[in-house]
């Protein structure tokens, strides 16, 4: 669904709606009904994402360090506390209002985000032709969004303040490598190209030794099999270091001309409702989830 389509404004607007009037817990039943079109038990969770959504209803939002680590901001002291500032991407500037950034000291290319959840970017390939004050209307209206409000992902409405950051512009052609990560131990990971774009993205599951998994995501196209960059090792280390601070996160890195770089740390992916297929696999990594109950 386009982001400008009325089909989606509109459905953004009854989210909101229904975030303020109805209890959090039965909202989230229902958005998992609908997406998933399975009931959710938030009392004896066994699955994958059932887990997954009891953290988001009752933890990831508590925890000072998670919402720190979803402020893709405030991450950024994290990553170097834990020895990786080398891997993040160059900051050129960081603003709370749209009006304050000054174009004229930004480069030819860059990356504006606002901090506070997620797709709130817009890619800059040529200054000379870019939409500032489209770019500017729209981050205004990102910012007083609460991304909270949308899938019920709490933690994203602790962030405060909500910021717009700049980051360098790191190519054209972008891989990503996202290692799903159970107490500070990486089980598997899933490479992805065209993320800019979302659902016209192909995305594929493997095994830590770089095999592949015989199971997709029925919301996106499979990658097929690739070649694993030499640099797989050392995310696989830096995963384990990241995510050793929480009962799940995902670690996302940037593969850009061999060498990679830190992306995000990601505690609700698919807000929680992947369409699993194979669904054995609901189980399986449920099992790898041990909750701090």
């Amino acid at each position: 669904m386009e982001r400008d389509s009325l089909a989606y404004k509109t459905r953004r607007k009854l989210q909101v709606m229904a975030y303020h009037v109805l209890p959090h817990d039965f909202l989230s039943k229902l958005y998992f009904k609908i997406y998933l079109h399975e009931d959710m038990d938030l009392k004896n969770p066994k699955k994958f994402n059932e887990k997954l959504q009891w953290l988001k209803l009752k933890y990831n939002a508590k925890s000072p360090l998670v919402v720190q680590c979803s402020d893709k901001y405030a991450v950024r002291s994290h990553i170097e506390d834990c020895g990786y500032g080398n891997t993040l991407t160059k900051l050129l500037g960081v603003w709370e209002r749209a009006e304050d950034i000054d174009w004229d000291k930004l480069p030819d290319k860059f990356v504006l985000k606002c901090t506070h959840g997620c797709a709130y970017n817009i890619l800059c390939k040529d200054k000379k032709t870019f939409d500032k004050k489209g770019a500017t209307k729209q981050l205004n209206a990102w910012l007083k969004e609460n991304f909270a409000a949308f899938n019920v992902e709490l933690h994203y409405g602790e962030i405060k303040p909500r910021r717009i950051i700049c980051e360098e512009y790191l190519g054209d052609v972008i891989v990503d490598y996202k290692f799903f990560c159970f107490n500070g131990e990486p089980k598997f990971f899933y490479v992805s190209s065209d993320l800019v774009h979302d659902r016209r993205a192909e995305i594929g599951f493997f095994n830590m030794d770089g095999s592949k998994m015989q199971m997709v995501r029925d919301d996106y196209k499979d990658i097929g099999n690739i070649k694993m960059p030499e640099c797989l090792q050392e995310m696989i280390e830096a995963s384990k270091v990241l995510s050793k601070d929480f009962p799940f996160v995902r670690v996302d890195f940037f593969l850009v001309d061999g060498n990679y770089r830190f992306a995000e740390l990601t505690f609700t992916p698919g807000a929680c409702m992947m369409p699993l297929n194979p669904k054995k696999y609901d189980i399986e990594w449920g099992k790898m989830l041990k909750l701090p109950m």
